[in-house]
């Protein structure tokens, strides 16, 4: 098993990147053969990535989340997940190759990132806790999505008001449909990130006390919630614009990525583990 594991992390980021060129030789190229083997590509990667963490949580006996890289791994997971529900859901790959491209982005650096033997603490073996990880993790992985439609809509947005025909000119959903996308993600995002928030304080409280209300990996996802929330209630307020949210959601994942990595590695104690 762990031979297999070790393969399937070097395999994933390949797969991933395989799928994301055929997405982009569709979007760029409208190639015909890339047309037919970008869905079933995407489905093999994801499936490779389903055995791969359920065969994780089975050789340790723990949520697959105790180290960075196998949080960057679940996030590029659940990305790619729905994206593939959206493609089959709306038959519409336009956004396919800047979906599968994050994906790849993130899993790439799980796989740098991957250590042999994750760390075994009492804390991961939680019910409670695994729950507070997941829905952290899902509220990245739909930032993530929110991200991505943000940054269509400000190209797209770009070229009508300067009256361009670029690449993404014709080729993208209208502006009002991926502002809904990205709006509908942000609102996930922020649904399941307000639980991981709640849960992990809960949690925290009651084995840490006071201690944990300094770490800076809290610190900087409270900073997030607030950033989200902030952009959600003005876009509902009608005070910003679809522009203006979107800068926000662009921000919001840069913040997201500053806290799974440079703060896990260079600033926190308490969420040393992930």
């Amino acid at each position: 098993m762990h031979t297999f594991l070790d393969i399937a992390n070097l395999l994933l980021p390949l797969f991933y990147l395989a799928a994301a060129i055929a997405y982009g030789l569709v979007f760029f190229a409208a190639h015909p053969v890339a047309g037919r083997i970008a869905t079933p590509a995407l489905r093999i990667a994801v499936a490779l990535h389903l055995v791969y963490l359920s065969l994780l949580a089975f050789q340790h006996h723990q949520f697959p989340a105790a180290t960075v890289a196998q949080a960057l791994s679940i996030v590029a997971f659940a990305v790619a997940v729905v994206y593939v529900f959206v493609e089959w859901h709306g038959r519409e790959r336009s956004t396919g190759f800047w979906m599968v491209a994050l994906v790849f982005f993130f899993q790439l650096l799980a796989s740098i990132l991957t250590r042999p033997n994750p760390p075994d603490r009492a804390i991961f073996h939680d019910p409670f806790f695994a729950a507070h990880v997941l829905l952290a993790l899902l509220g990245y992985a739909a930032f993530v999505v929110a991200a991505a439609y943000a940054f269509l809509f400000l190209q797209l947005y770009r070229d009508l008001k300067a009256g361009r025909f670029s690449t993404f000119y014709g080729k993208l959903p209208p502006l009002e449909v991926l502002e809904r996308m990205m709006l509908g993600a942000l609102a996930a995002g922020f649904v399941t990130l307000t639980g991981a928030v709640a849960t992990g304080a809960v949690w925290a409280q009651r084995l840490y006390h006071d201690a944990w209300l300094h770490d800076p990996k809290i610190l900087i996802t409270v900073a997030t919630w607030v950033l989200y929330a902030a952009a959600l209630l003005l876009r509902r307020l009608r005070r910003w614009q679809g522009r203006q949210t979107a800068l926000a959601s662009l921000a919001g994942l840069g913040a997201i990525l500053f806290s799974l990595v440079a703060v896990n590695f260079f600033f926190t104690g308490f969420h040393g583990f992930l």
